[in-house]
């Protein structure tokens, strides 16, 4: 009797622990939309912005990345501007958003200016992102939401 109810406990168990993992949600890639500063001590005398913008709401998954440094004064500073496309976790666990520098896309490479990243974290305040390039596996950038800012 004993092994019975052995039996009948560990199903539930196993289902109970498994239920705790948070991992398993998939990534809500609509997060992406909105501004992000870069979080990093190699340039204190400016910060980076990065703000992604879409058409409308049916075109979440692409968009239009540009970025802008603050500087100390607080005053925006145009960089560039990208394309951007998002995966959706619907269709592949790993998540991965690629940018494409605009303006120079006459070059002998047309995906020479693009960029790949691996979606490791993306909340409604947080955003990791990994580089998804021969030879640069490791690097990794950190984002803060900053939904604060009025950009030109």
């Amino acid at each position: 009797m004993k092994k019975f109810l052995y039996l009948l406990l560990l199903p539930l168990i196993a289902v109970a622990f498994s239920s705790c993992d948070d991992n398993n949600e998939p990534i809500d890639t609509k997060l992406i939309v909105g501004q992000w500063e870069i979080v990093s001590a190699d340039h204190p005398e400016y910060t980076c912005i990065y703000n992604f913008t879409t058409q409308n709401q049916n075109t979440w998954s692409w968009g239009t990345l540009t970025t802008y440094y603050l500087t100390v004064s607080g005053n925006p500073v145009y960089d560039k501007v990208y394309s951007w496309h998002i995966s959706d976790p619907q269709n592949d666990d790993t998540v991965y958003l690629e940018t494409t520098l605009q303006g120079e896309l006459d070059s002998d490479d047309a995906w020479g200016n693009t960029d790949y990243f691996i979606v490791e974290k993306l909340t409604s305040t947080e955003m990791t992102l990994r580089r998804n390039t021969v030879g640069d596996s490791r690097t990794k950038i950190k984002f803060l939401r900053r939904n604060d800012l009025k950009l030109p």
